[in-house]
């Protein structure tokens, strides 16, 4: 892709403190929480910006200690923040984490109602500002939030398209913010504007009735919305790639899971490195390798680096020790 634009991806979206209990801890009774910032659309702005792209998260936040803080971390690595809108009054979202170990479940709890971010309207945004860029993405969340947030993405998206900006979209579909049937509804009409269309093979089944192989599942999806590729993604299988006549496939890895929270955002930032790249394929193995990286690393950020990224592509399965 050719660069004529300030930033290499733009996104909307919602970032919360996260508030997560040691491992084999419970919430009912941990006397301490590990304090993080997090949130899918900057999860995925930071992955790109350690991968040596130029990125920027738009949102809106309580001008307070914590939307403070949730600022400093994001421009901490690198990701331009000019355009957050500050609100004097209301609050900023969190959630709660407690790691189970089987058979339990990740268990999360979120503190998100009456957020300054829920009541963002589409004049509050410089268009200019986030539409100065090459691709513009976007997720599945941040219309769950409220109607405002569905509207103000939905104006922006149209916008991208009109200016000739590629439209990505991660359904990131989330049973804690609102129903299958609900979510099915909302989003259709932005996975109809989005030239890069990203699911999970789980949330492409429970949202759309779309089952059977990989294979099955990219095509139904793809034939549905018409995007130019389409990215399942198959967890501890990998993921798969479709853009009416060519697949990809990439494998998972054998990984040591630390936070599995975050995985999925970097996948996504690794596929959106190598089409930036104009290089599908390496954007396959790049979101594989990141997914798998960030499992071993606390916290949603993906904090390796291309360096590390491009050593695991290369590595001697065989040697364990980096020497």
């Amino acid at each position: 892709m050719e660069n004529k634009k300030k930033f290499d991806v733009t996104t909307l979206g919602s970032t919360m403190l996260r508030l997560s209990v040691p491992p084999g801890e419970r919430l009912e009774t941990a006397p301490c929480f590990q304090v993080h910032t997090a949130g899918s659309e900057s999860n995925t702005m930071v992955a790109l910006s350690r991968m040596g792209k130029q990125c920027a998260w738009v949102s809106k936040l309580c001008d307070n200690a914590l939307g403070q803080r949730i600022v400093h971390d994001i421009r901490g690595y690198n990701v331009d923040v000019a355009g957050v809108v500050w609100e004097n009054k209301g609050r900023n979202e969190s959630f709660f984490v407690e790691y189970g170990a089987k058979p339990r479940k990740i268990n999360v709890i979120y503190d998100r109602e009456n957020a300054a971010v829920s009541t963002i309207a589409p004049g509050q945004i410089d268009r200019a500002f986030i539409l100065n860029t090459r691709i513009f993405h976007g997720t599945g969340i941040f219309p769950a939030l409220s109607q405002t947030c569905c509207t103000t993405l939905t104006e922006i998206m149209k916008a991208a398209r009109q200016a000739g900006v590629v439209t990505s979209f991660d359904v990131n579909f989330r049973k804690g913010l609102w129903s299958e049937e609900r979510a099915a509804r909302t989003l259709d009409p932005f996975m109809g504007l989005s030239d890069l269309i990203f699911i999970t093979r789980e949330d492409a089944l429970d949202l759309f009735g779309h089952k059977g192989s990989p294979q099955d599942v990219v095509t139904a999806v793809f034939n549905r919305f018409s995007p130019k590729i389409c990215i399942v993604t198959l967890g501890n299988e990998g993921g798969i790639a479709y853009d009416g006549d060519t697949m990809w496939e990439t494998r998972a890895y054998d990984v040591e899971a630390v936070d599995r929270l975050g995985a999925g955002d970097s996948f996504t930032a690794g596929f959106l490195c190598g089409f930036l790249e104009n290089n599908v394929a390496k954007g396959m193995a790049y979101a594989s390798a990141m997914a798998a990286l960030k499992l071993g690393i606390k916290g949603d950020y993906f904090t390796s680096g291309r360096r590390e990224v491009e050593a695991l592509l290369t590595r001697d399965p065989g040697r364990e020790v980096g020497r």
